[in-house]
This record gives structure tokens, C-alpha cells and sequence, in this order.
């Protein structure tokens, strides 16, 4: 099998984007995010004021029925006003509550599809947004307490600033990582073929370890056949190395139970 096979076997592309398009894309879904943070300020802004106005009249209609109860006086009709109003307060409150919520969905939403366009969607604290080693340590931070999102921000941000560094194929395979702790193997298979189209001939580039990522993602998603020509591929291309023994030892392993492997 050779590397140029190795791309359909692995992710077949839906057609190529161009990357002022990527950009245009991605620059819209911040700004939509950024638009739907405002409105969600403003409804929670208005939100607060009448939950503030319905205290009042609570409080009110509380007075009223303690001077009714007092005095004996005729304020029934005043008492049902307010209680009205309390009703129509309330009414209010819940409508804003579900806009609310509303907007939240729309926000998660567009950060979804920033997360899959490869695009930071996490504030990078600005104390570490410049250096390397810190971003590489917060992230791996993250990665362990389950915080993916989190993570690839701050791999991306070291991706995108540091291009050159050594260990960005190391830091791509972590953002490969991220998604498989998550659970999503398509999106997971993406990122850890970027660290063999990307760095395969750089020097201490984990090559092996996406490969062999990218066959227990095959394996996960039942697809047994794509899997074994992964490790075919990985036994042929790195010989005599611990990855190219895992390789072997899954395939012969994997031939018992796949048909047709």
C-alpha cells in the first residue's frame, strides 16, 4: 500500500474548500456567536428588571392584603389588580426564560461548527496565549480533567502560532486525542490523519501513534477491513518499531475475527 492510497482509506474528502472560503466561513460563525452573546446579555438584562418590577408588586399586594386584613378596608378590587399583574409578570418571566435558553442552544450550536472547522472557540488567557510551553502544558491539563474543548483551543492556538516548533506534530495528535476521549470518532480520524499528511517526514512525529488511533477509531466505528490496512500500512511503513509490533499483533489478532480481511 503506498501513502497515496493511505488518504481514501481513511477519509474520503467531500470536495476541496478553498481557504478564503474557510475564512469567510469561520469569521461568520464567530461573529454570528459574538451577535447571539449580546442578545442573550440583553435578555438577561430585561429578564432581572421585571423579575425586580414583579417583587415589587409582590410586595405591594402583600401590603394591600396586610391592610385589608388591618382595617377592613375595601381594597379588594386593588388587590385583584395587583394580583393580575403579578400573573402577567410572570407570563413574562417564562417567555424570557425560554428565549434564553433558546439563544443558549443557537450559541452551542455555532461553537459546534467552529469546533469542526478546527476554529479556537475558548478565550486563551492572555498570559499564556504567546508562550509555547505554557499553552502545550494547559492543554494537556485540560485534556486530563475531560475538558476537550478547552484543549483544542489552546492546541490550536499553539498550532497556529507556532507552525514551525517541533512539537507540533505531537501537539496536532492531542487535538486527535481530545475527540477520541470524547467519543467522536469520524472527527477523531480527521485530525489524527493531519499528523501523518502534515509531518510524516518530521523527525519524532508521532506517525505511529496516529496510525495505530486511526485503526482503533475504524475498529470502534465496526469498520474491521479499513482498520487492517491501517496496520498493514503502519507494519510496511515503519519497520522495527514498537508501533509496526502493535501493528502486526492487532492484524494477526483482527484476521480471526474480520471476514474477508
Amino acid at each position: 500500500m503506498t501513502i497515496l492510497a493511505l488518504g481514501p482509506l481513511f477519509l474520503a474528502p467531500g470536495g476541496c474548500v478553498t481557504m478564503w472560503r474557510f475564512n469567510d466561513t469561520v469569521a461568520g460563525l464567530e461573529t454570528r456567536v459574538k451577535t447571539l452573546e449580546q442578545q442573550k446579555q440583553e435578555l438577561a438584562t430585561v429578564q432581572q428588571q421585571d423579575r425586580e418590577r414583579m417583587e415589587t408588586v409582590r410586595k405591594e399586594l402583600d401590603d394591600a392584603t396586610d391592610a385589608l386584613r388591618k382595617g377592613g378596608a375595601n381594597l379588594g378590587a386593588d388587590v385583584d389588580a395587583m394580583k393580575q399583574a403579578v400573573a402577567r409578570l410572570k407570563g413574562v418571566d417564562e417567555e424570557h426564560a425560554w428565549a434564553l435558553g433558546k439563544s443558549q442552544e443557537d450559541i452551542e450550536a455555532v461553537k459546534k461548527a467552529l469546533d469542526s472547522l478546527g476554529a479556537p472557540i475558548v478565550p486563551i488567557p492572555a498570559n499564556i496565549g504567546q508562550d509555547r510551553d505554557a499553552l502545550l502544558t494547559a492543554a494537556r491539563e485540560a485534556l486530563a480533567k475531560g475538558d476537550g474543548s478547552q484543549a483544542r483551543g489552546l492546541l490550536r492556538r499553539f498550532l497556529e502560532t507556532f507552525p514551525d516548533e517541533p512539537r507540533a506534530g505531537e501537539a496536532q495528535f492531542l487535538v486527535g486525542e481530545s475527540f477520541f476521549k470524547d467519543g467522536k470518532w469520524g472527527q477523531a480520524v480527521k485530525e489524527y490523519q493531519r499528523v501523518h499528511d502534515r509531518y510524516k517526514d518530521i523527525k519524532g512525529a508521532p506517525i505511529g501513534k496516529a496510525l495505530l488511533r486511526i485503526a482503533d477509531c475504524l475498529l470502534k466505528q465496526g469498520d474491521c477491513k479499513k482498520a487492517g490496512g491501517v496496520y498493514q500500512y503502519l507494519a510496511d511503513l515503519q519497520k522495527k518499531t514498537p508501533e509496526a509490533d502493535q501493528a502486526k499483533a492487532a492484524l494477526k489478532k483482527l484476521k480471526k475475527t474480520c471476514k474477508g480481511l
